[in-house]
């Protein structure tokens, strides 16, 4: 009979060899029949293009130490911080999931606005401001990847505001307000500066949001920093009654279909590109995003991948936390606004 410290290192040999195979398989290259067709899907087909573009942009944008320190030297790091100490814990892995909670908090209640319309820079009120038009950056705007810039007109008092859409998440730190793009792109950097592996999600019918990766969950988490909204993947296509088609997620390591976990109901046709053909071009950028990856962190990823695997289908099989059929509709922007996106939860 095998010694116990025997059988300890047996199972040390064969977990080792098992490493070696998956990691062994994880850095094969993609075939060139592969590549040849995803650089075919690139050129012929718009939506893989903006999913290419996407990933350049946003899969490492965020990896930024300068902008993650400016985020750290903004954000009241002692009220953040007193407050999760003060979250019941059960286990302290769970201590990163109650930091999540408290920054959705923080960054909706006490730090960043919603823009339905921007104040009159004049009488700095809002009410009486209705849209004219759009107009191109000026060279100040230029400088936060501004892509357009929305003007408005004070009825009361004549003066014309401009409401710049910037894309710099560090300008956003000063602005403090904007839409749910606005809320995710900066909300996605805050994810980063802390510590946590953060994912945006790009939904073709005009949203976007978060994911987070929760040790103690060992998943990917949703999170929607405009709604407060932490492991509710289901508000979109039942609480709002939103129509969807896809749900693309973006992370340093990775591109996924995501569309199975937020389109419960109201599926919109799938005919931008095929599933096979999407299937095959995340697969791609994910192995670009990984290529220069040591053996253990290629590893550690598969582990994540294949934690967040089992247990996204073993919440298939019962009833979410806090899921609810009632139709409350969208809780950020005005009536008017999420009526006129069809987010407002009614049939």
């Amino acid at each position: 009979m095998c010694e116990p410290i025997q059988y300890d290192r047996i199972s040390e040999m064969f977990l080792k060899r098992y490493q070696e195979y998956i990691v062994s398989k994880l850095k094969k290259p993609p075939q060139s029949a592969e590549i040849q067709y995803f650089q075919q899907l690139v050129n012929t087909n718009a939506v893989a293009r903006d999913i290419l573009n996407n990933s350049q942009r946003l899969c490492h944008i965020y990896d930024n130490p300068e902008w993650q320190s400016k985020v750290l030297d903004t954000l009241d790091l002692d009220l953040i911080y007193n407050n999760v100490d003060k979250m019941q814990q059960r286990h302290e892995d769970e201590y990163s999931d109650n930091l999540v909670k408290e920054l959705l908090r923080y960054f909706k209640r006490d730090f960043f606005t919603w823009c339905n319309k921007p104040k009159c820079s004049s009488c700095n009120e809002d009410s009486h401001q209705e849209m004219i038009g759009m107009d191109q950056p000026n060279s100040e705007e230029q400088q936060y990847q501004c892509g357009n810039v929305e003007l408005y007109k004070c009825q009361q008092c004549s003066v014309v505001t401009r409401f710049p859409r910037y894309n710099d998440p560090t300008k956003l730190l000063e602005t403090r307000t904007g839409r749910c793009g606005e809320w995710c792109n900066l909300f996605t950097l805050i994810l980063k500066s802390f510590g946590l592996e953060a994912r945006y999600v790009i939904n073709f019918e005009d949203h976007v949001w978060n994911e987070y990766y929760s040790p103690f969950l060992k998943r990917w988490i949703h999170l929607d920093s405009c709604e407060q909204a932490f492991d509710e993947p289901h508000i979109y296509s039942i609480n709002w009654n939103k129509k969807m088609s896809y749900c693309i997620a973006y992370g340093k390591y990775d591109v996924v279909d995501v569309s199975k976990k937020y389109i419960v109901q109201n599926e919109l046709p799938r005919d931008k590109i095929g599933d096979n053909d999407l299937s095959l071009l995340c697969r791609v950028l994910t192995k670009q995003l990984r290529k220069n990856l040591s053996d253990l962190e290629l590893y550690k990823i598969f582990t994540m991948d294949e934690q967040d695997y089992l247990n996204s289908e073993k919440l298939k099989k019962t009833k979410e936390d806090g899921e609810s059929s009632e139709n409350k509709g969208r809780q950020s922007g005005s009536t008017e606004w999420t009526t006129s996106r069809g987010e407002n939860g009614s049939k």
